[in-house]
């Protein structure tokens, strides 16, 4: 696959001559980001202030650090980026290791515009401009401790559910060597099935 530099696909967004048309900007130092598995695009306000700039990044953890440094040089204060699968968690975390403020937004919401073409470009500019307007609501992200937490009682449900399975397992393999478990040592069974 080619690596796609940013440096290399930074350009004019086709956004209308002025870019105060419209709807208010509420959030002058506002980026939109449309995300995918292997590039992200970054629609932010230009260095100057004046005007707004599309940039792509690859999904790699040195490319996310290049995309905060690249979003810092431009002064981006809030970031609005697609909750999309699991393809936003990981530059969530590294730009919000990076002090931005972020608003996770449901694509459903992006997309009941109609008439608009549907690219990752004009996308990551939508992102940002709706974001700017202030017309976005973030999903609901809890505190990273509850995410730890959540993760650990997600983990803990699975890995009970496997330990059932492998004694059904374990059962049927000695039921197939003809050793009688559950008749000759039916404690031991139920103390191994105790250990959840």
């Amino acid at each position: 696959m080619r690596e796609i530099k940013a440096e290399d696909c930074v350009s004019k967004c086709g956004a209308p001559e002025n870019d105060e048309a419209g709807l208010p900007v509420v959030r002058r130092g506002a980026a939109g980001i449309d995300l995918g598995s292997e590039v992200h695009w970054v629609c932010a306000p230009k260095v100057g202030g004046v005007g707004r700039e599309v940039a792509t990044f690859g999904a790699t953890t040195p490319e996310l650090e290049k995309m905060a440094a690249w979003l810092k040089e431009r002064k981006v204060e809030t970031i609005a980026l697609e909750s999309t699968g699991v393809y936003w968690i990981a530059p969530h975390e590294v730009l919000e290791r990076h002090g931005f403020d972020l608003t996770p937004v449901n694509t459903r919401e992006l997309a009941r515009v109609p008439g608009r073409k549907k690219t990752d470009r004009i996308d990551c500019k939508w992102i940002q401009r709706l974001h700017s307007c202030g017309l976005l609501s973030g999903s609901f992200r809890p505190a990273e401790a509850v995410c730890m937490l959540r993760t650990l009682v997600r983990d803990k449900a699975t890995l009970t559910a496997e330990a059932s399975d492998w004694l059904r397992r374990m059962q049927k393999s000695l039921d197939q060597m003809n050793v009688r478990v559950l008749t000759t040592g039916a404690g031991a069974w139920s103390a191994l099935s105790r250990i959840r």
